[in-house]
């Protein structure tokens, strides 16, 4: 009986109940009501016999419900089918890219500016001699020629002017610079040459000579950070004393040759540059030749 309860009988139209007496048309399978099937005398859809009919739970003119699909449990079902994916928000960078061509425009003003400053010299003269990597040194520039407050700035950082010392210095023309680090490189090396020649004995190192290796070795530390930090200071004091010298030829004729020449002379030189390593190369071989001296 439960296969039955609660279809319909195609005769009354009422549901079954679990008691109800049914009976089944021997034809399509059609379940009636006994005292319905009695009284009509025939199967209350035998017109759709025909037709082939096959009772499967349902009456010809009753609409079956949808199969339940398989559901993934990992599916989230929505009452209003899939919902579409919200619209991924468009970027903005036009304030951040203003910000930059705004900063940008600024300092290539800075840049160009002719008023000379406490220094005596011009933003345009310094950067002119710079010649090169103008960005960087027209920032760096401009912040030593400014207070913060109230105190000059001589910090800005140039690995190159520490890690690649003193063929950097020579490179950027400042040869006197590049030979007095040479120099110190070769006074600052002295103590590990004198263990690696044998003069001082490496198994009875005198407690002063510890304490010398250690203030070499920390002065050459010293030297790089500080090369590092206040290199483009250096440079800076370099460029002001040459430009003021470059003028002084010129006198009042300050036109386009005037910074063609501060241009040209400013220019960094690779062939100094070769000259330092040569140089500092010979002091290395110079250096490593005395202490076999001394011995």
């Amino acid at each position: 009986m439960s296969r039955f309860e609660n279809k319909l009988c195609p005769i009354c139209r009422a549901p079954f109940t679990g008691d109800a007496d049914v009976v089944v048309c021997p034809i399509c399978g059609t379940p009636h009501h006994r005292a319905c099937y009695l009284a009509k005398g025939h199967c209350g859809v035998e017109e759709y016999h025909a037709q082939g009919f096959s009772w499967n739970g349902y009456l010809p003119d009753e609409t079956p419900p949808p199969e339940p699909r398989e559901t993934d449990p990992h599916h989230a079902e929505y009452p209003s089918g899939t919902p579409e994916a919200e619209p991924v928000p468009e970027l903005d960078f036009s304030q951040e890219m203003q910000s930059v061509e705004e900063y940008y425009n600024s300092l290539v003003k800075s840049m160009n500016d002719e008023t000379r400053g406490a220094d005596g010299v011009s933003m345009r003269e310094l950067t002119a001699y710079a010649a090169t990597s103008t960005m960087h040194y027209g920032r760096a520039f401009s912040a030593f020629r400014k207070r913060a407050n109230g105190k000059r700035i001589y910090i800005s950082m140039n690995l190159c002017s520490g890690l690649f010392s003193p063929i950097f210095q020579f490179y950027r023309k400042m040869d006197l610079l590049g030979l007095l680090l040479i120099l110190l490189t070769m006074v600052t090396s002295l103590p590990s040459l004198l263990m690696y020649a044998g003069v001082i004995s490496a198994t009875a190192v005198p407690a002063w000579f510890n304490g010398v290796y250690m203030l070499c070795s920390f002065v050459n530390f010293a030297v790089t950070v500080a090369l590092c930090l206040f290199g483009d200071y250096l440079y800076y004091r370099h460029a002001v004393k040459s430009i003021l010298k470059i003028r002084k030829r010129f006198g009042d004729n300050l036109g386009e040759e005037y910074y063609e020449a501060l241009f040209e002379s400013g220019k960094p030189s690779w062939l100094r540059a070769v000259i330092g390593l040569l140089v500092t190369a010979i002091a290395a071989a110079v250096t490593m030749v005395l202490p076999g001296m001394i011995g």
